[in-house]
C-alpha cells in the first residue's frame, strides 16, 4: 500500500525531492570534519550526518558525499577529528560550507592529540583515524576509530533542520523571563492608566510592545477585546518592521537588523537607512492599509507568535512580510487628501535614549485627513512623553 502525506508527497516514490523533503523533517546536528592533509594543510568539511556507530570498540562514522573535493583532500590525512559545533558557531558553519580559497583564516584552532585541527569554543572533539571507507550509492561511508574525546564547551549545539540552522531548547526553558522582558512590562503595566486614556478619547486600540532580542512582543492592551487578544503577540525585528525599534539604535544594532531582510525584499538597505532617518527626524511612524492582503500578513504573524513552526514555515512567514514594505514607507500627510492608516506608533525613550516601549493605536477609522492623522499621532506623543516620565526623567532631544 502506498501511503500519501498530508503535503500530497508520495511515501515510496523515487523522486529525489520527495526524498529530501521527508527526510528534511528529521533534524540532524552539525559537525565540523578536520584533518591535516598530506600537503601539510589543514582541512575541513561541514557534515549533517556524523553518527554513533559502535561502543566496543568506540567506532563513529560520517557519510561524505562521491563527489565531494574536500573529502579527496582530507582521506589524505592521517586522522581526522570531529569538532561538535555549538549553537553560537552558525558563522563557523557558514564559512566552512561555504567557497572561502583558506577557511582556516582567521579561525583559532589548536591540534588534537593525533595533530587535526579542535576549533576554539567547539562543544566537543573525537579524536579518530581512519577504520574504512565504504561506498553506499552517491556517498562514502566512512568509519573512524575512537582515540580521544572530549567534552570543551558543555553548551547547546548546533542543529540543522530544514534548510535552517538552530538549537535545542528544553520546553522548560523555551520562554526565558530575561531582564528586557521584565523590565518592558513593568514599565508598560505602569503606563497602563496613560494607555486607556488614550484609548478612551480616541475610540482607537492602544498597545505597548518592548523589543525582546530580535523581536518584538506585545506586552500590554488596553480597551477592547481585539486589543486583550493582540497581548502576547510577536513580530520578528526584520526590515521592513521594526525601524521605530532601530531608528535610535547602534550602527551595529541596525546593520544586523538590514542582515535580516529577505533577499526578495524590494528596498535597499540605502533605502531602510533613509527610512530609518525619517522616523527619526518625525518621531513617529505610521503603516497604511491596502499595500498587501491584510489577512495573509495577519495570519503569518499568529502563525509567528504561536512559536510551532519549522525553519521552512519561518522562511515562508518571512517572506510574506518582506512584501509588506510598501506600507511602512514614510508618507507625508497633504491636505485635501485623506488617509487609511492601520496603525501609528511612537517610541517611549529613556535618558539614554534607548526605545523601552512603543506605543501603538490601531482600530483606525479609515479615509482620515491629514490633519485628522496629526491629530492621533500628536496625542500619541503626548502619551508616549508622559511614559517616558516613568522611566525616571524622560528621553533626552535628539
Amino acid at each position: 500500500m502506498t501511503a500519501v502525506s498530508a503535503e500530497g508527497l508520495t511515501a515510496g516514490s523515487s523522486d529525489p525531492m520527495v526524498f529530501r523533503n521527508v527526510l528534511g523533517h528529521f533534524p540532524t546536528g552539525v559537525v565540523l570534519i578536520t584533518g591535516i592533509a598530506d600537503d601539510g594543510a589543514p582541512v575541513g568539511m561541514i557534515v549533517g550526518s556524523f553518527t554513533s556507530v559502535s561502543l566496543d570498540p568506540p567506532l563513529v562514522a560520517f557519510l561524505p558525499t562521491v563527489s565531494s573535493r574536500t573529502f579527496a583532500k582530507l582521506r589524505t590525512a592521517r586522522s581526522f577529528c570531529v569538532n561538535v559545533l555549538a549553537a553560537d558557531q552558525e558563522d563557523v558553519c557558514r564559512r566552512f560550507a561555504g567557497r572561502e580559497e583558506d577557511k582556516f583564516a582567521g579561525v583559532s584552532w589548536r591540534p588534537s592529540p593525533s595533530g587535526a585541527p579542535v576549533l576554539e569554543d567547539s562543544v566537543a572533539f573525537i579524536d579518530c583515524t581512519f577504520e574504512s571507507i565504504n561506498d553506499a550509492g552517491d556517498h562514502h561511508i566512512v568509519i573512524g576509530a575512537v582515540h580521544e574525546l572530549q567534552v570543551c564547551r558543555p553548551v547547546a549545539p548546533l542543529l540543522f533542520f530544514q534548510g535552517g540552522y538552530g538549537r535545542f531548547a528544553p520546553m522548560s526553558l523555551s520562554a526565558p523571563f530575561d531582564a528586557d522582558l521584565i523590565s518592558g512590562v513593568r514599565l508598560a503595566e505602569r503606563s497602563r492608566t496613560e494607555m486607556d486614556r488614550l484609548a478612551g478619547e480616541l475610540g482607537v486600540e492602544c498597545t505597548a510592545m518592548a523589543m525582546i532580542g530580535d523581536q518584538m512582543a506585545v506586552i500590554v492592551a488596553a480597551t477592547g477585546a481585539a486589543a486583550e487578544a493582540r497581548l502576547g503577540e510577536r513580530i520578528p525585528l526584520m526590515p521592513p518592521m521594526g525601524e521605530l525599534c532601530l531608528a535610535w539604535e547602534e550602527p551595529e544594532a541596525i546593520e544586523r537588523w538590514l542582515a535580516r531582510a529577505m533577499p526578495s525584499d524590494e528596498c535597499t538597505p540605502g533605502e531602510y537607512r533613509e527610512r530609518l532617518a525619517a522616523v527619526r527626524a518625525r518621531g513617529w511612524s505610521m503603516t497604511m492599509r491596502g499595500g498587501y492582503p491584510d489577512e495573509e500578513v495577519y495570519e503569518a504573524l499568529r502563525e509567528y507568535s504561536s512559536g510551532c513552526y519549522t525553519p521552512a514555515q519561518e522562511r515562508r512567514i518571512r517572506e510574506i512580510i518582506s512584501r509588506t514594505s510598501s506600507s511602512y514607507a514614510p508618507v507625508s500627510l497633504e491636505e485635501g487628501r485623506s488617509y487609511d492608516a492601520d496603525s501609528i506608533l511612537a517610541p517611549v525613550r529613556d535618558a539614554d535614549g534607548k526605545v523601552r516601549l512603543v506605543l501603538r493605536i490601531s482600530d483606525l477609522p479609515a479615509g482620515a485627513p491629514a490633519d485628522r492623522v496629526r491629530q492621533w499621532a500628536d496625542r500619541l506623543l503626548q502619551a508616549a512623553a508622559a511614559v517616558e516620565q516613568l522611566t525616571g526623567s524622560g528621553a533626552q532631544p535628539g
